[in-house]
C-alpha cells in the first residue's frame, strides 16, 4: 500500500541549491505535488523584501524538489525558508480581465487599479477541453488589424507566429 508522500499548504522548506531559474528545495516532512506554487520572502533591490514564487518541476529524491524561479531569484540564499502554497500558480480569469496586462502570476501590469479579491481564478495548468466542449467547424480568428485579416487569415486553435512592428 502507497502512502501519500505530499504536501498540504503551508509545508515549510529550505533551499539547498540555486543555480539560476532553477532552485532546489528540501522538505523534511512532505514533498509538495508538482506543478505546485511556493512562495519564498528575500531580501530584494535596496534591502526590500520581494515575494518569489516557485513551481515545482520534479522530485529529485531525498526530499528535494527542482524548481523553477517565476521571478528573478536575486537575494535568494541557500537555507531561505520556503512555503508551499497547496495549489498550483493561478491567474485571474473573466470578463474583468479582458484587454488587461498580466505577469506569469497573474499580476496586473498595465499600471491600471486592479482589484484581484473580486476576479475569479483558474490553475494555469488544467486539462484540456473534452472533444464535446471543442468545436468542429473552421472558424477565423480575427486579430483587428485589417491587413492580417484580410491577407492572411488565423484560423482559430491553430499555431501562428506574428512578428510586427510600426507597419503592421
Amino acid at each position: 500500500m502507497e502512502t501519500n508522500n505530499h504536501s498540504k499548504e503551508g509545508t515549510e522548506g529550505t533551499i539547498v541549491q540555486i543555480i539560476g531559474a532553477v532552485v532546489d528545495v528540501r522538505f523534511p516532512d512532505k514533498l509538495p505535488e508538482i506543478q505546485n506554487a511556493l512562495r519564498v520572502t528575500a531580501l530584494g533591490e535596496g534591502s526590500r523584501e520581494a515575494n518569489i514564487v516557485l513551481e515545482v518541476a520534479s522530485h529529485q529524491g531525498g526530499g528535494v524538489v527542482r524548481t523553477i524561479a517565476m521571478n528573478t531569484t536575486d537575494g535568494l540564499r541557500r537555507g531561505d525558508k520556503v512555503t508551499d502554497t497547496g495549489a498550483p500558480m493561478q491567474a485571474p480569469v473573466g470578463i474583468e480581465v479582458l484587454g488587461r496586462i498580466f505577469n506569469v502570476l497573474g499580476e496586473a501590469i498595465d499600471n491600471e487599479p486592479f482589484d484581484d479579491t473580486k476576479v475569479a481564478h483558474s490553475p494555469i495548468h488544467r486539462a484540456p477541453p473534452s472533444f464535446k466542449e471543442q468545436s468542429t467547424k473552421t472558424e477565423i480568428f480575427e486579430t483587428g488589424i485589417k491587413a492580417i485579416d484580410l491577407m492572411t487569415p488565423f484560423i482559430k486553435g491553430g499555431k501562428v507566429g506574428l512578428f510586427g512592428g510600426a507597419g503592421v
